[in-house]
C-alpha cells in the first residue's frame, strides 16, 4: 500500500515541477524584447523595463541607422535619458549636447538644455570637495534663462540656481572661517564683499551680513557696521540673525564700537 500511496503522489510531483518550470520560462520570455534590433520601438521596451543601458544602447542604434528620420531627434533624447535613469550624468550631459547639435530646431531642445544643467548639477558633491559642476550647471542654466525666459522650466530653474547660490556661498564662508583665524581681517571683509556682491541670490546672505558687521566694527568701521546692520534687518526680516544685529545697532547708535 505504501508503495502504492508513492505512485499516486508521484503524478502531483510533476505537475509542480513542470509549473513551476513554466513560470520560470514565463519569466525568461518576459525579460525578452520582442522588437527588431536597431528599431525605436526595441529602446521603448528596455526603457518600459528600466533597463537603461540596454535602452540607451537601442535608442543608439536606431540613430546610428537612422540619423534623419522623424523620430532621430527623440531616439537620441531618450538615450541620453536612459544613461540619466541610470545615474551616467556625465554621459547623459554629452548626449544631449549631441541632440542640441545635431538636431538645433527640434523642439526638444528646451528639455535637453535644461535636464544638461541637471546632469552638472547632480555631480555636485558635499561642500568640502570641488564645486566645479555647480558652476558649470549655474553657466548652462542662466544661458538657457537667457534662451528661454517664459519656459515652464524655469521655476525649477530658480530652485536650482538658489541652491547652487547657497552651495557657494557656504564654500567662501569656509575660506572666511580660515582668514579669521589667521586675524586677517581686511582679507575676511573683502571675501564677504565679495560673496554679497556675487551671490545676491543666496538664501543665507543674512549670516554674510552678520559677519560683514562684525568685522566692520572690528576695523573700526561703524558706519559700515551699521549701514550692513540695517540693510540685515531690511531684507531678512525674519533671520535668526535679527535680535542680534537689533542689539548692534543700538551699542553703536549709543556710541559704543570697537571688537563685537
Amino acid at each position: 500500500m505504501k508503495k502504492y500511496g508513492h505512485r499516486r503522489g508521484w503524478p502531483t510531483a510533476v505537475w509542480l515541477l513542470a509549473l513551476s518550470g513554466c513560470m520560470m520560462l514565463g519569466a525568461g520570455c518576459g525579460s525578452r524584447n520582442p522588437h527588431a534590433v536597431g528599431s525605436f520601438e526595441r529602446g521603448l521596451f528596455w526603457l518600459d523595463k528600466g533597463r537603461y543601458q540596454e535602452a540607451a544602447d537601442a535608442f543608439g542604434a536606431f540613430v546610428r541607422q537612422n540619423p534623419t528620420d522623424s523620430l532621430a531627434a527623440q531616439a537620441q533624447f531618450e538615450k541620453a535619458r536612459a544613461y540619466m535613469q541610470n545615474r551616467e550624468y556625465p554621459l547623459a550631459a554629452v548626449e544631449f549636447q549631441i541632440l542640441v547639435k545635431d538636431y538645433p530646431i527640434s523642439p526638444l531642445v528646451e528639455a535637453a538644455l535644461f535636464h544638461q544643467g541637471e546632469c552638472y548639477f547632480r555631480q555636485v558633491g558635499r561642500v568640502e570637495r570641488d564645486v566645479t559642476p555647480a558652476d558649470e550647471a549655474r553657466l548652462q542654466w542662466l544661458e538657457f534663462s537667457r534662451r528661454y525666459p517664459q519656459s515652464d522650466y524655469m521655476p525649477q530653474v530658480r530652485q536650482y540656481m538658489e541652491t547652487i547660490a547657497d552651495l557657494m556661498v557656504k564654500k567662501r564662508l569656509q575660506r572666511v572661517q580660515v582668514y579669521r583665524q589667521l586675524r586677517r581681517w581686511d582679507a575676511v571683509a573683502l571675501s564677504l564683499d565679495r560673496t554679497l556682491q556675487e551671490e545676491p541670490t543666496s538664501r543665507l546672505l543674512d549670516e554674510v551680513l552678520w559677519q560683514r558687521g562684525q568685522v566692520a566694527e572690528r576695523l573700526g568701521d561703524p558706519q559700515r557696521a551699521t549701514q550692513v546692520y540695517q540693510r540685515l534687518l531690511e531684507e531678512f526680516p525674519a533671520s535668526g540673525y535679527r535680535n542680534r544685529a537689533r542689539s548692534a545697532l543700538d551699542r553703536l547708535a549709543a556710541g559704543g564700537g570697537g571688537e563685537p
